[in-house]
Parts: C-alpha cells; structure tokens; sequence
C-alpha cells in the first residue's frame, strides 16, 4: 500500500502561469509549437451536429438570481475574515439580487477583462498591508487565473467562470444551489475516504457489463494527485464548486505530448461532455459548437480502445452511434493530443448527481469518474466527459473486485 500525495486548492487543469508571470498582454495562450491544429481546423474536421441537443439551462431569462452572502459562510469555514470582495462582470451583476447580510465591509468591483486584475491585486495587497484579511467572490464571463501565491495570503477566493459557457441567472442559480448545499465537513470525511480506498487498492478495474467492456487503471504508478475538498482556507483559491480528487499525466498547469497514464483497455464514452475553453483566442461560439457535436453522448455510448493512457480507436457498440463514433476519431485525428488521456478525475459532490444537459462545469463533480483530453493553452479546448455508463470497482489481492462508489455511500 502506498501513500497519496495530493496538492490542494488551485485547479490544475488551469495554466499554472498568473498574469503577473505571463508574456504579452493577453496572459498565457495557446503558441504555434504547442497545438497541432487551430479551433477553425478542429471544427471542419469534426461532422455537423444533426441538431441542437434540448438543454436544462434556460438562455435569456430575465430574472435575478438572489445571492445572500450569509449562506456562503459555510464555504468560507465559517470565518470571512476582515472585508468581503464581490468582482462581478456587468451582466452577471444586472441578473444577482444581493443580500448583504454579514457584518464585514462589503466592496464590489466591476470585472471588465484582464486590465481590471491589477485593480483586484492591488486591493488586495492593501488589505493585506494593514493587517487585514479577506473573502472574494469572483463571478465573471471570463477566464478565471490564479492569484500569485503571495497574492493569496489573507485570501480565501472562490471563483464561478462563464468562461466556457453563457451566463444565466438560472444557470448562476443552479451553481449556488450546489455551493450552499454543500456540507463541507461530510465532504472531506469522503475525500479521506475516497483516498484510503485508493491507497488500499493495486488497481481500478472500469468495467460495462452491458456492453462487455473493460478496463485497467493501475492508478498506484501515477504521482500528480489534486484535491478540491472542504471549504476555504485563508490562501485558498478555487473554481466552484468543490467535489473532486483528479490524477493527471503532468504536473499542475504543465503538459506534455509523451506523457502517459497507465490505462488499458475499452473504456465507454457515454455521458456529460464539458468543453472548456483553451484561452482567448478560442471564441464562445466556437465552445458552444464543439459542445453541441459531442453532446449525443448523452444518449449513446462509444468505446474508446486504449493502451497505455493513449486511445487508438474509437468503435460504435449500437448502429445509432456510428455517427458519434465518426466524430470522435475525426477529434483525435485532426488534434492527435486528444487522443492521450490527460486527466482521471473522481467526482464526489451528491448535489451534483442530477446533471444538466448542458456545457455545466459541476457535472464533471458529479458521484463518477470523468476522463480528461487536452490541456487549454496547448490544445484548443480541454474535454472532460463525465462517464456515466462505467461501473468503478477497487482491485486489491485481500478484499477481491470492490465497487468504489457504493463502498463510499455516493449515490449515482
């Protein structure tokens, strides 16, 4: 049995380069020797979506969303500090009703794009340099970047990106919902869990028996492991919501094309995809379209042949997903990084069980594993399919074939 290592807090499928430590004026973005192929080249090669999927986020709502800052206390270990920052875009702010009701100063500050960041630091640095410590709530239609580390002492941020996907007050409402659902202690009890069982197993075996496939993770040679767990802590910076312990191919933030995990056999696509924007220079359109070409997998499976964390082909179980399947091996062959899987994340979050069918970041913390293919900043997009055909099951040589999900009491 060996012992886990996890790195906590940061997200690491996010580039690990702040702002501060970026070249140009745009931050960190995709170069000509990272990526294969452009967002434009990717869409051509990949077949039209026969029509739009139905989605469970309404798109044009009119109505507020109300935020009531008490009930984030939770996620903020019970503690906000001295002063409590809101950073909104404009739209975000028109469709929030607020409800001020904690005893610490609140500020608000209008998000209009990467030029506003130098503001946020430099409140932040004020704070810091009187003594004072704080609590940032970040809601914005951009990309979400971590803060310096020096930046985040005295800070406990949270952060909910439209990056990728259209903000709506109901969509806005879904993801509070979750956070203010969330009990964070019961959380970290299954993240404490969730890692013994894993240290206690040699291997993973994913198993459909409907569709007769398999799978091995010999998930004990991976060393990259991260932890989005518990609520904040003053140094804390996070997409919301929590509910997620990932393995990845590379360290936080970095990405290679010989890296690999060790993965074999055939794994079922069948599920949530949730396209995540690569950088700036990949447009919402572009997401949305990329979204709407894999959404049939919400209704139909493909099998995935892997050897050695790498996907050579992609096989239709079912004549209905032929067209799918032609989908999927056009995305590898015109990025051939999608075909590494890149990360192996476990999602943890009950409140996230009902996915929506839509491009909805929670439903990757839903009570299953998700695959992750390719990395924002050196391929267009970074995919992450949350899998929901795939039976989980510990391998250990004491207790035999157990299955993760049950033992852990998560309902899927």
């Amino acid at each position: 049995m060996s012992k886990i290592k996890v790195t906590r807090g940061n997200c690491p499928c996010l580039r690990a380069d702040p702002r501060e430590l970026a070249t140009g004026p745009d931050g960190p973005m995709c170069t000509a020797d990272e990526a294969s192929c452009s967002t434009a080249d990717l869409l051509e090669a990949l077949p039209e979506p026969e029509a739009a999927q139905p989605g469970d986020i309404a798109v044009g709502s009119d109505g507020k969303v109300e935020l009531r800052l008490s009930r984030l206390l939770p996620l903020y270990d019970g503690d906000f500090g001295d002063e409590f920052l809101l950073i909104t875009s404009e739209r975000v702010r028109r469709g929030i009703r607020l409800v001020a009701d904690i005893p610490q100063p609140l500020h608000e500050l209008e998000w209009k794009g990467p030029d506003t960041r130098s503001a946020f630091v430099g409140q932040l640095r004020a704070w810091r340099s009187e003594g004072r410590r704080a609590s940032a709530l970040w809601i914005a239609e951009d990309e979400f970047e971590h803060l310096l580390d020096d930046d985040a002492e005295g800070v406990k941020l949270g952060a909910i990106s439209y990056f990728s996907s259209e903000f709506t007050p109901l969509s806005l409402s879904h993801y509070l919902r979750i956070i203010t659902g969330t009990d964070y202690e019961s959380e970290l009890a299954v993240e404490g869990h969730l890692l013994s069982l894993l240290e206690e197993a040699d291997a993973l075996v994913l198993t459909t028996p409907e569709l007769d496939t398999r799978c091995v993770f010999r998930h004990q040679e991976t060393e990259h492991w991260f932890s989005l767990h518990g609520p904040l802590r003053f140094a804390d910076q996070t997409v919301l919501p929590t509910g997620e312990i990932s393995t990845l191919a590379d360290g936080s933030g970095a990405y290679s094309r010989d890296s690999r995990m060790p993965i074999d056999g055939e794994i079922v696509f069948k599920g949530s995809p949730i396209i995540h924007r690569g950088d700036r220079t990949v447009t919402s359109e572009h997401t949305a379209d990329t979204y709407l070409r894999l959404a049939p997998m919400e209704d139909l499976p493909v099998v995935a042949h892997v050897r050695n964390g790498y996907i050579h082909d992609f096989t239709a179980p079912i004549p209905e997903a032929k067209r799918l399947r032609d989908t999927f091996r056009a995305l590898v062959d015109a990025e051939p990084q999608y075909r590494k899987i890149h990360e192996f994340g476990f999602g943890t979050h009950p409140g996230c069980a009902n996915r929506l069918r839509s491009n909805f970041h929670p439903n990757e913390r839903w009570p299953g594993i998700h695959i992750g293919l390719g990395l924002g900043g050196f391929t267009p997009f970074h995919i992450d399919l949350a899998l929901t055909e795939v039976e989980v099951l510990l391998d250990s040589p004491t207790a035999g074939k157990v299955p993760l999900y049950q033992t852990l009491g998560l309902r899927r």
